[in-house]
């Protein structure tokens, strides 16, 4: 059920709707403000808009560069998953070969 929680980020209130937890939310506001105050440092003078801007950019980097990680990983698994398959079959056919009767002498 969503629920209106109300967080502040560069001085500016706002009202979000959610379904996540007034924590979760005041989390990401959080998260958010402190890459405002960053890159806008402590100048007022600061073009709120464009800062808003560059932390959309920063925040997008480093989501497309956990995602690349999680990507490489993930192909590193399955590389070493088919290896461990591999063996698994030739050891199985090894134990086959063992079980099935030799010729006849």
């Amino acid at each position: 059920m969503k629920q209106s929680v109300s967080v502040e980020i560069a001085g500016q209130t706002l009202s979000i709707r959610s379904d996540e937890g007034p924590e979760y939310v005041q989390e990401l506001a959080d998260f958010v403000d402190a890459h405002v105050r960053e890159l806008g440092g402590t100048r007022r003078s600061f073009s709120l808009q464009r800062v808003a801007l560059l932390v959309a950019i920063q925040i997008a980097d480093e989501l497309f560069r956990e995602k690349d990680l999680r990507r490489r990983y993930r192909a590193r698994v399955e590389a070493r998953l088919e290896a461990l398959e591999a063996a698994l079959a030739l050891h199985q056919a090894d134990l086959d070969a063992l079980d099935s009767p030799g010729p006849e002498t």
